[in-house]
């Protein structure tokens, strides 16, 4: 569990140092966290390291989301959700993490910035930051992932 809790922290320092150099918001907390396992073999020892009380709350293709029972404390506060994802060989950064904003706001700011993408889903959409050799990325969603998930507090 050691291994995959440095991997979530480090991903969430990563994401909120880029967080801070390029955005204004640098009091957003964390609302989610993806750590990107590199190996198979990696993806195989952090799957199994998550304990018994902590619960899948998202399966999709590219790996789990679980709620963590005893949250892991990050540099932007509290992350309760970890997402560990597959490898994949388009996606070499260690992982991000979801900041929660005031999207309107955020959006309007930085959408036209060129290191920022948006990027959009069914149910939401995110501005994704994004900047080469950084190693990871920051997301601001329009909707929080624990609404998306319907988790409450």
């Amino acid at each position: 569990m050691d291994d995959l809790i440095k991997a979530a922290k480090e991903a969430v320092s990563k994401s909120n140092d880029l967080k801070n150099k390029f955005t204004y918001a640098t009091d957003a907390p964390v609302e989610f966290g993806c750590v990107f396992c590199q190996t198979p073999e990696e993806y195989e020892k952090f799957t199994n390291t998550i304990t018994p009380l902590d619960r899948i709350v998202e399966d999709t293709p590219s790996g789990y989301t679980y709620l963590l029972k005893e949250p892991i404390e990050t540099v932007s506060g509290p992350l309760r959700l970890l997402k560990i994802r597959k490898p994949d060989p388009k996606r070499k950064e260690r992982g991000d993490a979801d900041f929660n904003t005031n999207y309107e706001e955020f959006s309007s700011r930085y959408q036209s910035d060129p290191r920022f993408k948006i990027v959009e889903h069914k149910t939401f959409k995110y501005l994704r930051l994004e900047v080469p050799g950084s190693g990871t990325m920051a997301c601001f969603s329009n909707r929080p992932k624990s609404k998306v998930l319907g988790l409450s507090g």
